[in-house]
């Protein structure tokens, strides 16, 4: 009997590998076949792997794509009769005669049965091999098109942009969502990815889980990375949960799935797309199961993420791969809120650097601690002001004031739509520093209406003058504001009447665009920088004294006062050729800021006399 119990053991050893085994046996997937009984390893609960039972029903050929198939399995074991295949599970390894088969990868919805599809390993080995860094816009359209934003650029253009990689943001129209992962092997699914948001706020969580379950993911409100544990967690090994981190620090946003092989330092793990980005370059961290959270539909695993071990840098059909060792740089983000009440916040958390996920990581963030710090319903008014660092030393900075609906959106749309507009650039790779932040609340609206305009002035109106300018603005509340600008009359200005425009920046951006008649189309990343540095804010009034003369607008910039001679070298009557002409030239702006939004406009006639 002695000799029965070491044999058995024995075999046992055989179907099994030993914990922490990296270099195991693969087994090629025409080797498989019905009827085969393998051990499936995963964890249920804590950091313990447990062992369940694999029934080898068959393969479908082809049923992910082309040449990629899939294995069906009955599981048995654990937790399973109750739970069904479970969220969290994707990557757990299965093993027939002591080699590795696969991952547990797919599932059906509302299944009476524990049936499971099984990426071979040789699909996920062979799609994450190598692969140059990502390009810029990979995947989406530059939004820097003929069909884009128009000369000058404007803050609407500007959140335009974060809309492209991302409807939904800032309350743009919900039926124009990213695609969903497709319905491979006739209503066989990828296991979802539970995606843990810990430290949001649960308005800005309900925003993003409708987002985030358009990529293919189970967003949880949850304990995320802040939760306690006793000791530290084991090394990886197949069987193991990992976790993947899109955001770390105060505000944290990660996803969970298993381990299936260890090849020295290059770990395997999923069995189906984190989103199918290609190249990456994600944190990955150990995590912890607090249990499995049973459902109709489809049970999850409860886990948060831990300590980083790694770099996640491969994201394919079949798998994401990644190495053992330092995490991967992620872009530091400050926040600094003044709240209506006047006390003094500060966040700091990190962020992945992608193309896609970014713009929409800082949104989500920046929205999160608004709304976490102010009501979400009633009058407000919100200040923010960003400076986004690039690696090389150049710098973006928005400001602005919004107070009018969802001042909170407005403001994070404005600090991330740089982000989109950079990023998918098509100049140069760029790289980030930081993001800083910097918020005042009021739970009043600070907006204003431009009642009136006019001249103050006795006598006529002389070269190198300075005429006062008077303007009454009315607030929210009905209380007259008054203003007064110092207009500086050229020493030059010829003789002839002139037009005073004061107007906002939407009517001066309106203006501008009508004349330029163009698209924005920089020539180079500097220029688009600026035009981004250069945008017009919703809480000043611009004034402009203007004049009828010849001029042209060519690529982009103001040619004013120019002679017929000149005029006629540039072709300004041809508008393909990127020259417009123009009929009126300024000769004096003057840029006030206010205390509130400003809305409205003014123009007043001026007469010059020499």
């Amino acid at each position: 009997m002695r000799r029965i119990a070491v044999l058995a053991a024995g075999v046992l050893a055989a179907c099994v590998p030993p914990a922490g085994s990296a270099g195991h046996e693969l087994m090629p997937l025409d080797q498989v076949r019905p009827g085969m009984i393998g051990v499936g390893r995963t964890v249920f609960e804590g950091s313990r792997i447990e062992d369940f039972t694999v029934k080898i029903l068959g393969v479908l050929e082809n049923a992910v794509g082309p040449n990629q198939s899939m294995i069906i399995a009955r599981l048995e074991g654990g937790p399973l009769a109750q739970t069904g295949v479970i969220s969290g599970m994707s990557g757990s390894p299965v093993f027939v005669d002591g080699k590795l088969v696969g991952a547990v990868a797919y599932g059906f919805p509302f299944s009476k049965e524990t049936i499971a599809g099984i990426t071979p390993i040789g699909d996920m080995v062979e799609a994450t091999r190598g692969g140059a860094p990502r390009a810029a816009s990979a995947r989406f359209p530059s939004p820097l098109s003929a069909s884009g934003p128009r000369l000058p650029l404007s803050r609407e253009d500007l959140i335009g942009a974060l809309r492209r990689p991302l409807p939904m943001v800032a309350a743009a129209a919900p039926d124009a969502m990213l695609p969903a992962r497709g319905m491979p092997a006739a209503g066989m699914t990828p296991l979802s990815l539970p995606l843990v948001f810990s430290g949001f706020d649960p308005g800005a969580f309900e925003w993003a889980r409708s987002v985030f379950a358009g990529l293919g993911f189970s967003p949880v409100l949850g304990t995320g990375g802040g939760a306690r544990r006793e000791g530290a967690l084991p090394p990886l090994e197949p069987g193991s949960p990992v976790g993947v981190s899109l955001i770390e620090g105060d505000l944290d946003i990660s996803v969970t799935g298993t381990v299936t092989h260890l090849d020295g330092d290059r770990v395997y793990a999923f069995g189906h797309p984190f989103y199918n980005l290609g190249p990456t370059q994600f944190p990955m961290r150990k995590a912890y199961v607090y249990s499995v959270f049973p459902s109709i539909y489809q049970s999850w695993k409860i886990s948060s993420p831990a300590e980083p071990v790694g770099t996640m840098e491969q994201d394919r059909t079949t798998a994401i791969a990644g190495r053992l060792g330092e995490p991967p740089r992620m872009v530091p983000v400050e926040v600094k809120l003044t709240t209506s009440r006047g006390q003094q916040r500060r966040y700091s958390f990190r962020m992945v650097e992608d193309e896609l996920l970014s713009p929409v990581l800082a949104y989500t963030g920046l929205l999160s601690v608004l709304q976490a710090n102010e009501r979400a319903y009633g009058t407000s008014t919100v200040r923010v002001e960003a400076r986004l660092s690039l690696s090389d030393k150049r710098e973006v900075r928005v400001e602005d004031v919004f107070a009018q609906e969802q001042p909170a959106a407005q403001a994070s749309a404005l600090v991330a739509a740089p982000l989109a507009y950079l990023m998918s650039n098509d100049f140069e790779r760029v790289s980030f520093d930081k993001l800083e932040v910097d918020v005042r609340s009021f739970e009043t609206v600070q907006s204003a209406t431009l009642e009136r305009a006019w001249v103050e002035r006795s006598g006529p109106v002389r070269p190198g003058a300075v005429v006062p300018l008077k303007l009454l603005l009315r607030n929210y509340r009905g209380e007259t504001l008054s203003e007064s600008i110092p207009v500086n009359i050229p020493p030059s200005a010829s003789s002839g009447t002139y037009t005073l425009l004061v107007a906002d920046a939407a009517a001066i951006n309106t203006l501008e665009q009508r004349e330029m008649r163009q698209a924005f189309l920089p020539r180079d990343l500097d220029q688009l920088i600026r035009a981004i540095n250069g945008l017009r804010r919703n809480h000043h009034l611009y004034v402009r004294l203007m004049r009828a003369d010849d001029g042209a607008i060519v690529s982009g910039e103001y040619l004013q006062s120019l002679p017929s001679s000149v005029l006629s070298v540039l072709g300004a009557s041809d508008l393909n050729s990127g020259t417009i002409p123009i009929r009126t030239s300024s000769v004096w702006d003057f840029d006030l800021p206010t205390e509130h939004a400003v809305t409205g406009s003014r123009t007043l006639s001026l007469t010059v006399e020499r």
